[in-house]
């Protein structure tokens, strides 16, 4: 078995979906921010490996978490687990208030390419002022070098947060575009 394939079965990246707030208190937390519009709210986290969404509308929650791992996920309120592996789309309506998209994309690039990739995320995060973070590797947790940069774009009804997730270690890249949309009650 090749050391890239190795490496890949290593890999675990996760969507973690809730029909309630998970405490951020879990997760090491490294960006935050609050997002308030008349239809919902949101607070949105950078965290290790991830991030991590809690969206409020009309009193229904919907927590969304993208974590590499997920041996500290809480089980409370747990909808579904979906692992971030090629190319995938989800749907779930979880309320009957809200509605949940989401389209993920995971690659394993050849170092000079994933090197230009990292260089090129990075510099867009910085030149568009996106919430990100870089994590330096640490050997004593056994955790990997990695660059974490959301893109929140807030609408009336609906929030929509690409993602982009760098893993040194596995010279992985993970995008994710979700949209939590507010469903208006038919009349």
């Amino acid at each position: 078995m090749s050391q890239r394939t190795k490496q890949r079965k290593q890999f675990a990246l996760n969507l973690l979906l809730y029909s309630n707030p998970v405490h951020p208190e879990l997760f090491r937390r490294h960006r935050s921010m609050t997002v308030d519009r008349k239809a919902y709210s949101a607070n949105v986290h950078l965290i290790d490996g991830g991030h991590l969404v809690e969206f409020d509308a009309g009193g229904s929650h919907l927590t969304e978490i993208v974590l590499n791992g997920g041996e500290n996920k809480p089980n409370n309120g747990l909808i579904e687990e979906v692992p971030c592996r090629g190319e995938r789309c989800h749907e779930a309506e979880t309320h009957e208030n809200i509605r949940y998209m989401i389209s993920t994309q995971e690659e394993q690039l050849s170092g000079t390419l994933y090197d230009a990739t990292r260089r090129e995320i990075l510099d867009y995060a910085q030149k568009r002022e996106l919430m990100w973070t870089e994590v330096p590797a640490d050997e004593a947790e056994g955790r990997g070098r990695f660059l974490g940069a959301l893109d929140i774009e807030r609408r009336a009804g609906e929030l929509l947060v690409q993602s982009f997730h760098l893993f040194d270690e596995f010279q992985m890249v993970v995008k994710t575009q979700a949209i939590m949309e507010v469903i208006r009650p038919s009349r």
